[in-house]
């Protein structure tokens, strides 16, 4: 009975605490403590993290992605440029591995763990990404028509919506949700 009750306890609390991946359902500042006033980095919509706890308001949660060599930008893919991560300091960053991929580029496998608000943590990816598609078809066919998502893969639309995102008066996270959609989009 003993052994049940303890087996059922470590289930359960591998359920509540990062069983399943969460997402961040918009960008938000990572923290090194709950109760830290200056971000460590910033975790991008859609982004999976893992919870590793809770403490109040925020969630302690780690990022596991991929950084090419002391770039302060870590992506979700090796070789797939998918933003997943921007730190401070890309020092902070703890590796963990490396790749490399089909051209012969190292990548950094990385963690960072850090605290976010509660608020924007979401369970469902394919709902944070549906914010993205409706500002994609609100933003992106007005001055032109709108391209096809699947146009251009998913390393070739950061340039695109770098040329169009200023005439298109895209705030930053306008950009990085429309971009997370057609990154995503299969």
């Amino acid at each position: 009975m003993f052994v049940k009750t303890i087996t059922l306890t470590l289930c359960l609390a591998s359920f509540l605490f990062g069983a399943g991946g969460s997402f961040m359902s918009k960008n938000s500042p990572l923290f090194s403590d709950a109760s830290a006033k200056e971000a460590i980095g910033e975790l991008i919509v859609s982004a999976e993290v893992k919870e590793l706890s809770k403490s109040g308001e925020y969630t302690e949660v780690e990022f596991i992605g991929y950084q090419p060599k002391d770039s302060a930008v870590v992506y979700e893919k090796a070789g797939v440029l998918i933003v997943g991560l921007e730190v401070a300091n890309a020092g902070a960053l703890k590796v963990i591995g490396e790749k490399t991929d089909e051209y012969g580029t190292v990548w950094l496998n990385v963690s960072m763990k850090g605290f976010v608000a509660s608020s924007a943590l979401g369970k469902d990816k394919g709902s944070i990404l549906q914010a993205g598609k409706e500002l994609f078809g609100a933003k992106c066919g007005t001055c032109h028509a709108l391209h096809a998502e699947s146009e251009f893969d998913a390393n070739v639309w950061p340039s695109i919506l770098d040329a169009m995102g200023e005439q298109a008066a895209l705030s930053k996270d306008e950009k990085y949700s429309i971009m997370k959609y057609l990154q995503n989009y299969k």
